[in-house]
């Protein structure tokens, strides 16, 4: 009885662990610094994250820096970088895997920002939305530049233009995987696998575990207490006459 209230209450603790995982976005965005996908205040970008999630766009997080070993095949905002800043040794860096392929958003409030200084303008292959926004082929890949103020939660909500052009480029990519980079606001923790995957695929593998345990304990569950198993030994009628017959062979009695 005892070992089936503790695995209830471990189901309970998974359920809200799970509540407070879905939710923490909303509950904690005081803490939160400006342009990440976890503040919904008027400079945070959730909105933007929420809506390409609603589009059923593959976006995440990643809690890593942005280098040359990176994954080509997917794009990667970098949305006003505080924590720790983009200094040039980084921008060569970050560029350095556009080139093999790579696809960055890269917003800053400073104009021209690292990237535009370090390109000088020689890649420029489009400008969107009025000069806003400038778009660079560099090697294989490309990088869409910009200010970061532009695609906060207070400017969306009043007009859609730059959300519209972000959202042109990332069709014209259309990467495995978008990625928010929030390691450049400070969110160090390790990278790992499970965190690299979208919120819906998490939540889902949440669900499985709590229908593994519920179904490992139905399983194992018993009706009543364990009932002793006594063996008994089946004796034969002539065992005794046998038993004797064999003495005597040994003894050379007959």
């Amino acid at each position: 009885m005892q070992s089936r209230k503790n695995l209830m209450l471990f189901v309970f603790l998974i359920l809200f662990a799970v509540i407070v995982y879905g939710a923490n976005r909303q509950v904690y965005n005081l803490r939160h610094p400006d342009f990440t996908v976890f503040s919904n205040a008027n400079y945070g970008v959730s909105l933007l994250y929420d809506t390409l999630l609603h589009l059923r766009q593959p976006v995440s997080i990643l809690y890593r820096p942005l280098n040359s070993g990176a994954d080509i095949n997917k794009a990667v905002f970098i949305v006003e970088p505080t924590n720790p800043g983009v200094n040039m040794a980084m921008a060569e860096e970050i560029l350095s895997w556009v080139r093999q392929g790579g696809r960055l958003v890269y917003l800053e409030n400073t104009v021209p920002n690292i990237i535009d200084r370090a390109l000088d303008g020689s890649y420029e292959i489009s400008a969107l939305a009025t000069g806003n926004m400038r778009l660079y082929r560099v090697g294989l890949g490309e990088i869409l530049t910009g200010r970061a103020d532009i695609i906060s939660n207070i400017h969306l909500t009043e007009g859609s233009l730059y959300g519209e052009g972000i959202l042109y480029v990332l069709n014209r990519w259309n990467p495995a995987q978008i990625y928010f980079a929030e390691y450049y606001h400070g969110y160090h923790a390790p990278d790992s696998f499970f965190r690299q995957l979208p919120i819906s695929i998490q939540m889902a593998a949440f669900q499985l575990i709590i229908a593994a345990v519920i179904f490992s304990w139905h399983l194992g569950k018993r009706f009543g207490e364990p009932v002793p198993l006594y063996e008994e030994i089946e004796r034969e009628e002539n065992e005794q006459v046998l038993s004797l017959a064999r003495l005597y062979k040994k003894n050379d009695v007959i």
